[in-house]
């Protein structure tokens, strides 16, 4: 099971007046749980100086397996609907996806290489030692971003502020 969370939302009340930001896209955190008890982590944080358009696509790369998979399921359908072969249509369809995905790596590329990546995986169950502490470690930088971007997007903290508290964690995450 994969826990994904990518922004967590503001948790204050807004008046009808306050216009509320868009989403920074700063990054991401991603969870699992095996069924053992296993967690593993990742947190990657987009350098600040990569311009907005090319983290979006990055965000796009990131969620293009299942759009492809959607779409692709689609298209065979409309292909068997239309009465053209299924040999055909999966090479088409294979070409296709495998054409945009190189397209996508290819244009993300510089974004992912600059990305800041925390990751630890242990056990939930032990609340000590050394995989424990690089959780902890995990956690802190994510709280970290998750609420300068909650706190941005409530109007509470400027775009300054923001790329501040951004950079600084980006600092502390990168090798």
């Amino acid at each position: 099971m994969v826990i994904e969370q990518r922004f967590t939302p503001s948790q204050h009340g807004h008046s009808a007046g306050t216009a509320r930001r868009a989403r920074p896209s700063w990054g991401y955190l991603s969870r699992s749980v095996s069924r053992y008890g296993v967690v593993s982590s990742e947190l990657v944080i987009y350098s600040p100086d990569v311009s907005e358009r090319d983290r979006r696509w990055a965000e796009a790369s990131r969620s293009y397996g299942a759009v492809a998979a959607g779409v692709a399921l689609l298209a065979w359908i409309g292909f068997a609907a239309a009465g053209i072969s299924p040999l055909v249509a999966i090479l088409v369809i294979a070409a296709v996806a495998v054409l945009v995905g190189l397209l996508l790596a290819r244009r993300t590329r510089a974004v992912r290489r600059g990305a800041a990546r925390v990751s630890a995986c242990g056990s939930a169950l032990l609340a000590y030692g050394p995989d424990h502490d690089a959780q902890r470690r995990l956690d802190a930088l994510a709280e970290t971003m998750q609420h300068a971007s909650a706190s941005y997007r409530a109007g509470e903290l400027d775009p300054e502020g923001f790329e501040r508290v951004w950079r600084a964690t980006y600092a502390h995450a990168a090798p």
